[in-house]
């Protein structure tokens, strides 16, 4: 019988990945620890990016990452399965297949809606809590217009065309800014006049983004709903929501067959009904370790915690459920290696607030941005996680998602980076660019670099040569003094050994040049041969004809290869290969 010490971790959130990566990380040398994720999902859901989706912004495959992909080459077992019984007393998991033994335990579901009991909102709303609910906006909202693109009644196409988003949070203002967006294209595409959509978000108080203290952000998020044409509702609770309309507080009634629920979380139904003990909102109450208070060796992590300390009330945010789940794995380490647990600290780097695909204010530490470079900030956290997850390989996914083929111009930097043309395009000046390559190394050769020193060098090393002297008295450098540590470099490092480097630089010269031609690997030697060009300019051995070199090789970095190249056949086996090494997936050094 194994005396192995086994980890369970509920959830492939945000908390549940963290406490995967963190316990990996601390026994990831220790076969006396056994590990096992369970999630109903084989994928971790970007949850801050599901409007993107849903709005029409970007793909569905830009919110999921491969859950076994995240922990390939890490001792973490990720079983997909529906969780349906805990008993913790026999410390015994059971899904819908079988049953899994534990010593520790981290619950980290995900949260359910909160619908307040409001009559109508689980029958006739939409949710934005999962990749399925974002698909599911997403269909319709296109379902929408094209049946008002044929619907005559005006009432009823009034009706398709009305969209509403509950909710003055962030998932409500992201999702009402998403569809401010959408409706350019959508309208463009199925006929429609702009004027005839209409996009509401509806707060129940008097102001939305309670979490922003800035009043003047808060404004500047109004403003934008104005100029995208959102209508805002504020102290206007929903009472009653039907398949095709709704009433507000106030009485008023609006048809819509759109109705989308934001306004509000709660504890996850499974966990709610475990009979652990709760605080607020249902959450189950932990200490300062993320222990329930009814078993140590059970940890709760995520929007599914109530904890308080002098910081306040644990918030249902990324950061808070990555710290938790972190703090639940660390202290699940201390008690197997009896070290003393380790206190949670509450600590966020501030909140950021996306209206649409070009605008964002953000509240971080004090530093309060808006417009583009709040966006840019944005990004850059999103670029931060995703490479704390899955490395190069998702932060490509992201690029490639955001920014190179993201549709309709809807990127914060508009549609500059997805704008495309075919590689054949190319070839010619690939294979001519190839050749002159070729033909400067082919000429180097018949000059004697392979044979007597021809790189520049100070006088106190060695004087230049006749040819590079009448080469200079014909032409101007390019570059009319050399930095002080190039020169350094070159009379202490290349010029004792002139004929090694030239010969070397000879071979490259021609290797890449017959690589572009045929197109073989011409990413790699598009990149070297730009380098190259940069190298001879800061020795001084070039004049303004070299720039050209230069910049036909960043025209060639984008892959001209992969049209009448060997690319075309190579690559794409290679890339296959080496995805499915172990190096490749531990590291995540590897490209769709």
């Amino acid at each position: 019988m194994s005396n192995k010490k086994k980890v369970l971790i509920l959830g492939g959130g945000y908390a549940g990945v963290k406490a995967g990566k963190t316990l990996h990380k601390i026994f990831k040398s220790n076969e006396e620890v056994e590990i096992t994720l369970i999630d109903k999902n084989p994928y971790h859901t970007l949850m801050t990016e599901l409007h993107e989706v849903a709005g029409h912004r970007t793909e569905p495959d830009s919110i999921r990452i491969d859950l076994r992909t995240i922990f390939s080459g890490r001792k973490v077992n990720v079983v997909t399965d529906t969780v349906e019984k805990i008993d913790f007393e026999k410390r015994m998991v059971s899904t819908s297949r079988k049953d899994f033994g534990f010593d520790y335990l981290i619950i980290a579901f995900g949260s359910s809606i909160n619908s307040f009991g409001i009559p109508g909102i689980e029958e006739n709303s939409f949710t934005l809590w999962s990749y399925d609910d974002a698909m599911k906006i997403r269909h319709h909202v296109e379902k929408m217009f094209q049946m008002a693109a044929i619907e005559e009644d005006a009432a009823t196409r009034k009706q398709l065309l009305t969209f509403a988003v509950v909710g003055g949070g962030f998932t409500g203002v992201e999702m009402a800014g998403e569809l401010g967006e959408a409706k350019e294209h959508l309208s463009e595409k199925y006929g429609i006049d702009k004027k005839e959509i209409t996009i509401y978000n509806i707060e129940a108080t008097s102001r939305i983004l309670n979490t922003l203290k800035d009043d003047n952000q808060v404004k500047k998020v109004e403003n934008r709903f104005k100029k995208l044409g959102i209508r805002l509702l504020k102290d206007a609770a929903i009472v009653k929501v039907d398949e095709d309309k709704f009433e507000l507080k106030d009485g008023r009634v609006i048809a819509c067959n759109t109705l989308i629920w934001g306004a509000g979380i709660k504890v996850n139904n499974f966990v709610g009904s475990l009979g652990l003990k709760a605080g607020r909102g249902g959450r189950v109450a932990v200490n300062d370790f993320m222990q329930t208070e009814e078993y140590s060796n059970v940890f709760v992590a995520g929007d599914n915690t109530h904890y308080e300390d002098q910081d306040g009330m644990l918030p249902q945010i990324v950061e808070a459920a990555e710290q938790s789940g972190h703090t639940a794995a660390v202290n699940i380490a201390n008690l197997i290696n009896n070290q003393p647990l380790h206190k949670h600290k509450q600590a966020y780097h501030g909140f950021m607030v996306s209206v649409g695909s070009r605008y964002c204010v953000s509240d971080n530490n004090g530093l309060k941005l808006s417009g583009f470079f709040s966006m840019l900030v944005k990004h850059m956290v999103n670029f931060y996680y995703l490479f704390t997850v899955s490395g190069v390989a998702q932060l490509f996914e992201y690029w490639r998602h955001e920014f190179f083929h993201v549709k309709n111009n809807r990127s914060f930097v508009g549609g500059h980076f997805a704008k495309s043309s075919p590689n054949f395009w190319l070839v010619p000046f690939r294979m001519f660019l190839g050749v002159m390559w070729l033909l400067e190394g082919l000429h180097k050769i018949s000059d004697g670099w392979l044979i007597e020193p021809k790189m520049y060098a100070s006088d106190a090393v060695t004087q230049a040569s006749e040819a590079v002297e009448e080469v200079a008295a014909q032409a101007q450098p390019l570059l009319k003094e050399i930095p002080g540590v190039v020169q350094w470099a070159i009379d202490n490092i290349v010029a004792p050994h002139a004929v090694v480097f030239q010969t070397f630089m000879v071979f490259a010269e021609i290797a890449f040049g017959l690589m572009l031609i045929v197109g073989l690997f011409t990413f790699i030697s598009a990149i070297a041969t730009t380098g190259m060009t940069v190298a001879i300019t800061l020795t001084g051995m070039s004049d303004a004809s070299i720039l050209w070199y230069f910049f036909g090789g960043i025209a060639m970095i984008a892959g001209a290869g992969s049209t009448f190249g060997l690319d075309y056949y190579i690559l794409p086996p290679l890339k296959k290969w080496w995805k499915n090494t172990a190096f490749a997936r531990k590291s995540y050094l590897y490209f769709h």
